[in-house]
């Protein structure tokens, strides 16, 4: 009676990836997240300088409504201002397949970064300027700006100096953006010598999504102006304050934001 012989040489099974660990909303901004689960948002490391730059620049219209103007007008213009910034912002960071890959080192002089900053604040500045006047006309829907006059609050000093404040910092944000997706080449070299950082598929994804939040501040901003005009100084000191928070919480961590309305931003 014959007996099987076992085989000498067994298949070796492949070790199972280890599954991703479940990470908590309160982790660390500050750390980077590689373990998170494909199906939940990118966590994106955050830069405590863009930290700092976008909490000074919805930060400014603060300082008009509560040390400076002291005017609720002033205010909710310079905050339509600000989000009008933030959809230019967001348009103009958006990677498209063609962008280049690789600047000329002289791009990097001084003069030339200033000219670059000052040239990118134009730009979001003149798109941002109509796109604020719907956002105020939704307050004058509300009778809240029926005595005022705009003669007045526009050209005021300290007004246009907190507007170009926000615009200029907007502008900065968007030459670091930019900063972080190319790489400094050779003189004379191509555009496209260094490959492509990361992902423009995604990057392009997350845009989509970053549009959405903008319009969700926007709404917010909307019920803002209801609220103050209805409640007067009521909830005049703490709204613009919570509503400042928001701002800069969709800014430094929008990965967590994301997963508040994931079927909204989809």
């Amino acid at each position: 009676m014959k007996t099987t012989k076992k085989a000498k040489y067994k298949t070796e099974s492949k070790p199972k990836p280890d599954a991703p660990r479940p990470t908590s909303l309160m982790a660390p901004f500050w750390r980077s997240h590689d373990d998170v689960a494909p199906a939940l948002a990118t966590v994106q490391r955050v830069s405590f300088r863009n930290l700092v730059l976008d909490a000074a620049r919805h930060g400014l219209p603060l300082l008009s409504l509560y040390f400076l103007n002291r005017s609720v007008p002033s205010y909710l213009l310079l905050a339509a201002f600000n989000l009008a910034l933030g959809l230019m912002f967001i348009f103009v960071t958006t990677r498209d397949p063609t962008d280049m890959t690789t600047v000329d080192p002289r791009s990097r002089w001084p003069i030339l970064r200033l000219a670059d900053l000052l040239f990118t604040t134009l730009v979001l500045v003149v798109f941002a300027i109509p796109i604020t006047a719907p956002l105020v006309a939704l307050a004058f829907y509300f009778e809240l700006f029926g005595n005022v006059d705009w003669q007045t609050v526009i050209f005021r000093k300290q007004f246009l100096m907190l507007a170009g404040g926000a615009a200029l910092i907007a502008g900065g944000r968007a030459l670091l953006a930019f900063d972080a997706n190319v790489v400094v080449g050779t003189v004379g070299g191509s555009r496209h010598d260094a490959p492509v950082i990361g992902d423009i598929v995604e990057d392009r994804s997350r845009s989509k999504g970053a549009y959405a939040a903008q319009l969700t501040l926007i709404a917010t901003f909307v019920a803002l102006c209801y609220v103050m005009l209805t409640f007067g100084n009521a909830g005049y000191y703490a709204l613009p304050i919570i509503y400042c928070l928001l701002l800069v919480f969709y800014d430094t961590r929008p990965d967590l934001a994301r997963r508040i309305f994931p079927k909204l931003w989809r």
